[in-house]
């Protein structure tokens, strides 16, 4: 069976055995991965693991947070690589992952090739396009995401993902999260599970791994010049929706709702 990977912070006691439990309940063994404290790391450690010229051009700057979070993930992806498995499901601590889990990744590993750079998201993606699904049993679909997409609390990454995600990645650079801009780079291939079988419980709102997060789309306002305002809104809000957008029969997905305590 597919190897799952917790990451949790050692002083987060119940957020570890809450998602425990809930794995326990499912019948998935999983393994804790020790989440790395930001706040907690000094000037030279941050200096050595944090490339901070490369976030501010090519993303932007970090908090410590998200610098922990950030590493905190290609620790996993490490560990995964050193344990010779081919797929992972990579979760944090305040995810809540469905009864559809266990059935979801026996199909991943049917239809994943774990040469290829993959990652498939099993949270929430609100909006992804039909063409070239891929059903996955009866009741779900593998399939490609449209727009821009957040989170890492439930995800399954590939080998070739993990090795193309330490190459790119270190030193850290961007958010854990940064799908779009992973695929973009030609990283990874980012797909998705529809409907989605990982949510987020109440303990999301009081994030111990990754306190403040830093608005992607307000720190990037500074910089945007008045061509990035016409591309968006000349090509985006206008040409793409006439042209293009009808073709890739672009879906919306409901919300998940959330699943009981």
């Amino acid at each position: 069976m597919m190897p799952v990977y917790v990451i949790n912070l050692e002083r987060a006691a119940a957020r570890r055995e809450r998602i425990g439990a809930q794995l326990d309940r499912l019948g998935l063994s999983y393994a804790l991965c020790q989440a790395v404290e930001g706040a907690k790391l000094d000037a030279q450690a941050v200096s050595a693991l944090y490339d901070e010229a490369a976030a501010a051009r090519d993303y932007r700057p970090l908090s410590r947070g998200e610098l922990g979070c950030a590493l905190s993930h290609l620790a996993v992806y490490q560990r995964m690589l050193d344990e010779g498995a081919d797929y992972a499901l990579v979760l944090e601590d305040d995810a809540a992952p469905g009864e559809e889990v266990p059935r979801v990744l026996a199909e991943l590993e049917r239809v994943l090739d774990p040469a290829s750079p993959t990652i498939v998201l099993l949270s929430h993606i609100d909006k992804y396009t039909r063409w070239g699904r891929r059903p996955l049993g009866a009741q779900a679909h593998l399939v490609r995401r449209y727009g821009h997409w957040w989170l890492a609390h439930g995800y399954v990454v590939t080998r070739a993902a993990a090795e193309r995600m330490l190459a790119a990645l270190r030193p850290v650079w961007s958010a854990a999260d940064f799908w779009a801009g992973f695929e973009r780079r030609g990283i990874v291939r980012v797909q998705a599970v529809v409907p989605c079988c990982v949510g987020l419980t109440e303990l999301a709102r009081t994030s111990f791994l990754e306190g403040g997060r830093v608005d992607l789309d307000t720190a990037e306002k500074s910089r945007r010049s008045v061509g990035y305002y016409f591309k968006r809104y000349l090509y985006q809000r206008f040409l793409h929706q006439i042209l293009v957008r009808p073709f890739l029969r672009v879906a919306r997905q409901r919300p998940p709702s959330q699943p009981p305590a």
